[in-house]
């Protein structure tokens, strides 16, 4: 299963920021308006959307498989 993941480094914490604004699944978030946004794995379904939305490249994607049992083991 893939996920989104946002590199720090390379993210310029954009306001507004296209990937938070037109993530389908609102998994893209700040917690407050300063901070830089982060992705919730439980929201994200891996679409990777947001790595086209991002003008700087700051989205990567992180593959992790699923347990014996079929669910994601983060």
């Amino acid at each position: 299963m893939k996920r989104a993941l946002i590199n720090i480094q390379e993210c310029r914490n954009c306001t507004p920021c296209p990937v938070l604004e037109q993530c389908p699944r609102k998994a893209v978030f700040r917690e407050e308006e300063r901070d830089r946004p982060w992705v919730d794995f439980y929201q994200c379904s891996g679409c990777l959307k947001c790595k086209t939305l991002c003008p700087f490249g700051a989205i990567g994607e992180i593959v992790q498989p699923c347990s014996s049992n079929r669910k994601m083991s983060w």
